[in-house]
């Protein structure tokens, strides 16, 4: 029975820290040949286009720290294999939400660029689809946080 806790609880710590760094992998892909192509015609926009690459990384820490608070979990672990699932769902609910954030977030990011190239008065409007892809993120990591501490 503990091995079968561990197994769902490694698997769950996996799944938070692989698919949250693909997530921002894939935010940080999208959003910077925009944010640099945008910077060719206007550099000073640059500096404020980052915050796409910013948020995008912001979900990668988003599932290292549910990852680390799942290892330090799995010593408790004691054969319960509920509190193993619940690992699990924690990671999966962090890996998951953070792919389609990440894809929020690089889209958005480089639509912002883009806009505020065009005209730089739009950055205060376009950045809030960026804010709102990020918010999808912050919703998984408080679920799985609640799930993970009350494993």
């Amino acid at each position: 029975m503990v091995s079968e806790a561990i197994f769902w609880a490694s698997i769950g710590v996996g799944l938070s820290v692989f698919l949250s760094v693909i997530g921002a992998a894939i935010g940080i892909s999208i959003s910077a040949p925009a944010i640099a192509g945008a910077g060719t015609e206007r550099p000073e926009i640059v500096s404020k286009s980052l915050i796409a690459t910013i948020l995008a990384e912001a979900i990668a820490i988003y599932g290292l720290v549910v990852g680390l608070l799942s290892i330090f979990k799995l010593t408790s672990l004691g054969g319960n294999v509920d509190v193993g699932f619940r690992i699990f769902s924690g990671g999966a609910i962090m890996g998951i939400a953070a792919i389609a954030a990440g894809i929020g977030i690089g889209t958005s990011g480089s639509a912002l660029a883009s806009a505020t190239a065009e005209k730089p008065e739009l950055f205060s409007r376009a950045v809030v689809p960026l804010i709102l892809a990020e918010a999808l993120a912050i919703y998984a990591f408080v679920a799985a946080l609640l799930l993970v501490v009350q494993a």
